[in-house]
């Protein structure tokens, strides 16, 4: 497996995850990766890495019996879900006072059975080994209020991973602690996506999409203390190119998914930004996966469909309509497979794309977010409401063991 390959499998393996949890308990201690490590209960004081308590400040809605069949992958303690029904995950989020938009997707760490997941306005919340309930991050350190839009696991440090959020607060945040501490970096918000250079061990050069912002791109090439808008250097009339993906510290890949009348398209560079080279037509939509193998996967954005890479980006061919692939991010199995949510169900294929097949029941809900978890096995899926009071649901969050 090529050095580019390896990381990359490692660090996007995650971002993913979830199910009706009467039989199934929430993770939750720090088992061995990237962990909760100290963060605070939902009522406030900090663990020390044992499992999180319910506290005071959060709804006990949803909260998960023992049962069910415990993880072995990874050395994961976490129960694996059912297989053959979507069970709520949500826990002591259920019923969290919030905002519109106010809850995010599952990131799952490429060390352990961590998962992350964010609540407007509310902070990270995490759960990992057999805890039942959710977990406070960041209860020292910078504050995080914003809407999470994106996680990123350091493939190599346990510890270390970013975030990046909309609206509120900053728009890139990083830890080196497993979560108990962040640090905003730099002073740009509203950030749709980050993206890390993991060949340098320095993790120097960063891309982070605007949101909602035409050609607006910030680009770092000192770990996140200062960045300069590059956006400028996209072609004019591009849509909103939020989604990243540095490939290098000078080679980078950029989603437009073309609302509002912008014109839709994959655009790359080889000269940190300078100039841009049109790829693919098509819109595409959050982060792209980069596989196991190194082929690039990337969700189309008006309708869905998938497009694949086999040449970091230079190219780009459609492998599923919007009937296979719907406009979420897909996920890699253990084994190589790629899965993803569309048409009311999840789709898997074990050639690339040439062929699909449904896998498991049907989607308790048409998700806002989709994602997995290799340690726990299982898959993830979230929406949040924009209806006053925004709490969140009850269902906010929904998982599924592999079937």
């Amino acid at each position: 497996m090529r050095p580019f390959a390896a990381l990359f499998a490692a660090v996007l393996c995650s971002s993913s995850c979830v199910g009706e949890m009467e039989d199934v308990p929430l993770p939750a201690t720090a088992g061995g990766g990237a962990t909760a490590g100290g963060g605070a209960p939902a009522g406030g004081g900090a663990t020390a890495g044992g499992a999180a308590t319910a506290g005071g400040g959060a709804t006990a809605g949803g909260g998960a019996t023992a049962g069910g069949m415990t993880a072995t992958a990874g050395g994961s303690t976490a129960p694996v879900p059912p297989s053959d029904r979507w069970s709520p995950l949500t826990a002591n989020l259920a019923g969290m006072a919030s905002e519109c938009g106010n809850v995010g997707n599952v990131f799952a760490s490429p060390h352990s059975d961590l998962i992350v997941t964010g609540v407007a306005l509310r902070g990270l919340w995490s759960t990992a080994g057999t805890a039942t309930q959710w977990s406070a991050l960041g209860t020292m350190g910078a504050s995080i209020t914003n809407r999470i839009s994106a996680v990123v696991f350091d493939p190599m440090n346990p510890d270390v991973f970013w975030e990046s959020g909309i609206y509120n607060g900053g728009g890139v945040y990083k830890t080196t602690d497993r979560g108990r501490t962040f640090t905003q970096l730099g002073t740009i918000s509203h950030c749709d996506s980050v993206s890390v250079d993991f060949g340098d061990p320095q993790r120097q050069t960063l891309l982070a999409g605007g949101h909602e912002q035409s050609r607006r791109l910030y680009l770092s090439k000192n770990g996140g203390t200062t960045w300069s808008d590059i956006g400028m250097t996209l072609p004019e009339g591009t849509g909103f190119c939020t989604a990243t993906l540095v490939l290098d510290a000078s080679t980078f890949v950029v989603g437009c998914g073309g609302w509002w009348g912008g014109t839709p398209g994959i655009y790359r560079s080889t000269d940190t930004g300078a100039h841009w080279a049109k790829v693919s037509d098509r819109g595409v939509i959050e982060q792209p996966l980069v596989a196991g193998d190194g082929t690039i996967y990337w969700a189309g954005h008006q309708g869905g469909a998938l497009l694949r890479s086999t040449d970091r980006g230079v190219t780009w061919a459609q492998v599923a309509d919007g009937s296979r692939s719907g406009p979420f991010r897909p996920v890699e199995l253990a084994d190589g497979r790629i899965v993803t949510a569309a048409n009311g169900s999840l789709h898997v294929t074990a050639d690339r794309g040439m062929t699909w097949a449904q896998l498991g029941p049907a989607l308790p809900y048409t998700p806002n977010w989709f994602g997995f978890s290799r340690s726990r096995r299982a898959f993830y899926v979230s929406r949040f409401t924009c209806s006053s009071p925004d709490l969140v649901p009850a269902d906010g969050i929904m998982q599924l063991g592999l079937p």
